[in-house]
């Protein structure tokens, strides 16, 4: 049986991208996630549909890049 929800740790193995990326992915809006306490899923059909969106911005000649965050300084 396929699993049903994905952990970060599944997502980074299956697509090869480094978790920062992966949480990028996810603030932009791109990957959709949910929350089991305090772990944080997704469903093996968003992690294609992420996937697929990557490959058609970059098709269409728009590739991806995600940011890292600006670091706050106090």
């Amino acid at each position: 049986m396929q699993k049903l929800k994905l952990s970060m740790q599944d997502i980074a193995e299956l697509t090869g991208e480094a978790p920062p990326l992966i949480y990028a992915a996810i603030n932009a809006g791109h990957l959709k996630t949910f929350l089991v306490g305090r772990r944080r899923f997704a469903r093996p059909a968003d992690v294609q549909a992420w996937v697929d969106h990557l490959q058609a911005e970059s098709d269409a000649g728009r590739p991806v890049c995600y940011q890292a965050r600006a670091k706050v300084t106090a």
